[in-house]
């Protein structure tokens, strides 16, 4: 048993002799997707096939190279510093390892993007202005391009590419106050609040029900979208063996994170959300579909580009096996439509802006891929017109690939913890939690 123990670090906990009743973090997983008409079992069933494909066509040049100013400062607090931990650094490209399509590709100057080192910008105190375009974009339900995120300018002399092969999400031990603020402003702020006549009630998969679908849809996305991020750093974690510390699959800290009992009966709900979201980014993948196949994913590489097409339209095809995903038709309808989607709009644009207020490099690199990512699906799903019309940055349409993966990735880390937990006592010992959104596992990155 010890050695057990030491080659697997506490990734496992130690093994019954007796059969286990099957975990109850994912007795949620089961029947139909809420707010969703597919079920479970086919969101398995197509990711299962369409995962290896997706797995492999990010690592392609065009998704692979991710231009971004990572230094343009918090506009929401001021400075409390910066994260000094290793794991939190990240590696800038060398000047000559990003292909040359890209990195001249709408870039007026011409000039190398990519630099070995650089300074990071410090915080500071100014408060960003109500962005007043807003109300502009969805007057009468808008006519346009809707954009949910705040504007990242990917020709900026500030803005430099990373390699997300070489910059992979996981576990950093980033966490305390400025880790907790971001979820909290999150969560607090920038959600919609559950109400039963003239009373708030606190956000859990029980109040969602005083909420109508648009607001319920909202909080399922972030909330899912919180839970894959959890699921990386639980799946990449430092752990220790005979050849010393590796990067591996830890069931303790997943269990922590969603386990009933220490998530006030929440984590299961969580990982339900996951999926939603998962189906949520797939219905805007297959939406655009038609303008996948006259896009340019250009490097300067013909048979790359080319290639990378090829797999792009392979991919979402293989994603249209999933019947009845997610229809956006049944949300923003009615008197109150546009009322609800301005604040929707400003909901999200907000928590955007707020992974500029991610103090550890590669959390926020991940956070503002992961929500413009997020941000990129709704545009699709909700611009009006012809979906071929699109005006979509190079940006959008790598992270809302990039985004995808991770959570193709997250659906299986958690067939994996699946398995690990049904073949292991679940006996550990963790935290409770007073809140649902305070002082649990998941506010750490």
């Amino acid at each position: 048993m010890g050695l057990f123990s030491i080659l697997f670090g506490s990734a496992f906990l130690v093994l019954a002799g007796a059969a286990v009743e099957p975990p109850s973090c994912f007795n949620s997983l089961r029947g139909r997707v809420d707010e969703c008409y597919c079920r479970i079992s086919d969101v398995d069933a197509v990711h299962s096939q369409s995962f290896p494909l997706l797995a492999g066509l990010v690592k392609r040049s065009f998704f692979r190279y991710y231009k971004v100013d990572l230094g343009k400062g918090c506009k929401i607090w001021e400075d409390m510093g910066e994260c000094t931990r290793q794991t939190c650094a990240l590696k800038t490209c060398q000047k000559n390892e990003v292909p040359e399509g890209l990195s001249d590709h709408k870039n007026k100057s011409g000039q190398p993007t990519c630099e070995e080192e650089r300074e990071m910008s410090k915080l500071n105190r100014e408060i960003s202005e109500e962005d007043k375009e807003t109300l502009k974009i969805i007057e009468k339900h808008g006519s346009g391009n809707i954009n949910f995120c705040v504007y990242e300018d990917e020709e900026s002399d500030d803005a430099e590419f990373y390699d997300l092969l070489q910059n992979p999400e996981r576990y950093t031990g980033y966490s305390g106050e400025e880790a907790h603020r971001i979820w909290r402003s999150v969560y607090n702020e920038n959600c919609f609040k559950p109400q039963q006549g003239n009373s708030f009630l606190d956000l859990s998969h029980k109040s969602l029900n005083f909420m109508c679908k648009e607001k319920r849809v909202y909080f399922r996305a972030v909330s899912g979208l919180h839970a894959s991020i959890s699921i990386h750093l639980a799946a990449k974690y430092p752990l220790e063996d005979f050849f010393g510390q590796k990067w591996g699959m830890n069931l303790a800290e997943f269990s922590r994170r969603f386990l009933p009992e220490s998530t006030n009966g929440e984590g299961p709900h969580w990982l339900k959300n996951l999926y939603f979201v998962y189906l949520v980014e797939m219905r805007a993948l297959t939406k655009a579909l038609p303008l996948w196949k006259i896009s340019e994913f250009y490097t300067g590489d013909p048979d790359e580009d080319q290639r990378t097409k090829i797999e792009v339209v392979e991919t979402v095809e293989k994603l249209l096996q999933c019947p009845d995903t997610f229809d956006e038709a049944e949300l923003f309808k009615g008197p109150a439509a546009n009322e609800i989607l301005g604040e929707f709009l400003t909901h999200f644009r907000n928590i955007s802006s707020i992974m500029d207020c991610v103090t550890c490099d590669k959390c926020r690199l991940w956070g503002k891929i992961q929500i413009r990512g997020l941000g990129t699906a709704l545009k699709i799903l909700f611009s009006p017109g012809d979906v071929t019309k699109l005006d979509l940055e190079r940006g959008e349409i790598q992270t809302i690939f990039n985004a995808f993966n991770q959570l193709s990735h997250s659906l299986h880390y958690v067939q994996e913890f699946r398995k690990q937990m049904e073949i292991t006592t679940p006996n550990l010992k963790t935290p409770s939690s007073s809140s649902p959104f305070s002082g649990f596992g998941r506010n750490e990155l």
